[in-house]
């Protein structure tokens, strides 16, 4: 993600919020069930009554508050829908080729990427605001067929889907408010010295791509609010963005009877076929929960992609929303409630100052396109990304890390918790690891593999096959750690993460008890194949590190970098190899290596031989050294940077943004590369 000034300043504004004091609850509690607002009366009461430091430091204007007609950026019908640049080169038949999909956590449960492939073998890709339609099969045939370009440039696209012949774009735009009328003396007005005067807004585009020369814009969906995440099941597309009300936008507001609902309700604009709509969302489809901390709505909508003059449905509820995670039935939206004291630094009632942060869990039915609250549940501890959730036979799981801050020390542990359907925590595991925290979970029907991190690497394996006694089996400690663990098989799993050194040093024997024993540097990047056919017993079959301290892969922070072949158990992953010079003293584990080489790994894995190198894999060209020298424009040499692997037939494909290579799968010759264009 790219960090704008704008976005630096909101998340800046988030971070202060989230110590704003609750009262901890029990992990046993669960959340009240959310209440119907009836009447705007109510809801702006509520607004005003929970108030946000997020908007304090904005200046009074003597001027007017622009009109919501003012504040629209969306086209109107008759405005252009999409420049798209075409090849000459007519579009091909569509006949079927296979190919490799996205790497995503649950089957069925489609996950938006940078790059999609096409049964047809056409290649969608994601380069700055513009999607790239390619021709990647057959080889021979390899073109740029086109550019497609968005009608406004504030529209910055974060991932895409592709189903059959429709391609769905979603984004984030940035509504800047209109220019200061000084007429009248009534309102407040944004501060625009500091460079933004605005609210964000999730836009979505959806395209029929059946003619891949000439793509057709078919809708144009735009709803207030940051984009969280989305989900695509079967022809239901759900996403989830977070707004605050527009008039925080112009300071504090006493008079209610002033607010417009533009002014308090989230908007949506829809663009079905030229054909605009503009709507305010109605109170009745707002509700609350009676503890949320902040003034701010999560709305989660579904569009239906097989019924496109269907209206987006949508749910708005006030409180916060950060991590999504989505099965086939149902879509969980965490968020982070910080229970700080009232008096910071002064003990509590016991002599000690405890502070804490729990977890809040709202659970939606999704089924058939509707969106349903079902339930909301509590845990202690904050969750480290999608993965830390889980569904399975009506039972939701969930691992977390609780920061526990006090008076004397910042001492972590971890939990994991089982809730049944109705978000009831029914088993619970406390205190796992004390002093480290988790880097990576992964819940695979009964089992939850998790890895903490503070010297080594424990691997615990944990028996979740009776809900309400989840139990740790056995552990297994090793150097370094995995930040991202992948199935292999029932009995075997691969992590990726990195290798680790431990320093110890007679200055760590002082009061900080943190220090005690020593500490640990991150090296090069660890490949792990672990063996789980006995819970028991896990071990560690195979294991190599590439590179020194440094060296870095994407798969690190984002699983869809993976590529996998399951048939023949083949993976590549792109990364960056950082190299120590010969003779460095290895009593310095700190030390960083130079950067010699970006690429991608390919390797094949088996329980029996463990990591076979196939092939090393780059796009740059060979005017480009690999080893990067002082004098090459990084700028320049990250355009060359591979982040994804696919596969279609039997051809691999290396992708960059300025360029794609494609090799064939048994020698890993090149057949053919294409310098992308804008």
């Amino acid at each position: 993600m790219t960090i704008t000034k704008k976005t630096f300043v909101m998340l800046a504004s988030s971070l202060m919020i989230s110590a704003l004091w609750q009262p901890a609850l029990s992990s046993t509690m669960g959340v009240p069930k959310p209440q119907r607002i009836t009447s705007k009366l109510i809801l702006t009461n509520l607004l005003l009554k929970h108030h946000t430091n997020r908007f304090s430091n904005f200046a009074v204007y003597d001027s007017v508050m622009p009109s919501v007609a003012q504040t629209s950026s969306v086209s109107s019908p008759t405005a252009k829908a999409g420049v798209v640049s075409a090849a000459v080169m007519p579009s091909s038949t569509n006949t079927s080729v296979s190919h490799s999909t996205t790497n995503i956590q649950v089957q069925g449960v489609d996950e938006s990427d940078i790059v999609k492939v096409g049964d047809d073998g056409y290649l969608y890709q994601i380069y700055n605001n513009q999607i790239r339609i390619i021709k990647a099969f057959p080889i021979i045939d390899l073109t740029q067929e086109a550019s497609l370009n968005f009608p406004d440039d504030n529209f910055t696209p974060s991932g895409i889907y592709l189903q059959n012949n429709t391609l769905i774009v979603i984004g984030n735009a940035w509504q800047t408010l209109s220019p200061l009328n000084t007429t009248s003396k009534m309102a407040y007005s944004p501060i625009y010295c500091c460079g933004w005067g605005g609210y964000s807004q999730t836009r979505i585009f959806i395209y029929d791509v059946g003619d891949h020369a000439n793509p057709k814009q078919i809708r144009d969906v735009t709803i207030d609010g940051d984009f969280l995440d989305s989900r695509l099941i079967n022809n239901h597309l759900f996403f989830v963005t977070r707004t605050y009300p527009r008039y925080y936008m112009y300071g504090s507001v006493t008079d209610t009877s002033t607010l417009k609902p533009a002014d308090i309700l989230p908007s949506i604009v829809d663009n079905k076929n030229g054909q605009l709509t503009k709507r305010v969302m109605s109170v009745t489809d707002v509700s609350y929960f009676p503890e949320f901390v902040e003034p701010d709505y999560v709305i989660v909508s579904s569009l239906a992609l097989d019924q496109p003059t269907q209206n987006v449905l949508t749910k708005a509820y006030l409180g916060a929303g950060e991590m999504v995670y989505a099965s086939l039935q149902n879509l969980y939206l965490s968020a982070s409630k910080y229970n700080f004291s009232r008096t910071w630094g002064m003990p509590d009632e016991n002599g000690s100052q405890q502070n804490s942060v729990n977890t809040q869990i709202y659970k939606f039915d999704i089924q058939n396109g509707l969106v349903t609250f079902k339930a909301a549940g509590e845990v202690t501890g904050t969750v480290l990304n999608q993965f830390s959730m889980d569904e399975n036979n009506r039972h939701f799981r969930i691992a977390t890390t609780s920061p526990r801050w006090t008076s004397a020390t910042n001492e972590s542990y971890n939990s994991l918790f089982v809730l049944d359907e109705n978000m009831k925590t029914i088993g619970s595991l406390e205190n796992i690891a004390k002093g480290e925290q988790i880097y990576s979970t992964r819940f695979i029907g009964d089992r939850c593999y998790m890895v903490t991190f503070r010297l080594t690497d424990p691997l615990f394996t944990i028996d979740l096959s009776v809900p309400e006694k989840p139990n740790i089996m056995g552990e297994l400690k090793i150097p370094g750690y995995s930040n991202y663990l992948h199935p292999y098989d029932e009995n075997h799993l691969i992590g990726f993460g990195k290798d680790a050194a431990i320093y110890t040093s007679e200055q760590q024997t002082n009061a900080d008890q943190s220090w005690n024993g020593g500490s640990a540097f991150y090296q090069g990047l660890k490949l792990a194949l672990f063996d789980v056919s006995d819970i028991k017993n896990p071990k560690e079959l195979h294991s190599i590190t590439i590179g020194d301290r440094g060296t870095d892969s994407p798969l690190l922070w984002n699983h869809k970098a993976l590529f996998w072949d399951n048939e023949k158990h083949l993976f590549g992953l792109p990364l960056e190899i950082h190299t120590l010079p010969k003779g460095f003293n290895k009593n310095q584990p700190w030390q960083y290596g130079q950067p010699t080489f970006q690429g991608a790994y390919v390797y094949a894995v088996t329980p029996e031989k463990g990591f076979e190198l196939k092939a090393k894999l780059s796009n740059f060209p060979i005017t480009i050294t690999l080893e990067y020298n002082g004098d090459q424009n990084y700028l320049t040499l990250n355009n060359y940077f591979i982040d994804r692997l696919l596969r279609i037939d039997s051809n691999l494909y290396t992708l960059s943004p300025n360029q794609l290579n494609a090799y064939d799968l048994e020698n890993y010759n090149l057949k053919g590369k294409l310098s992308l264009k804008p």
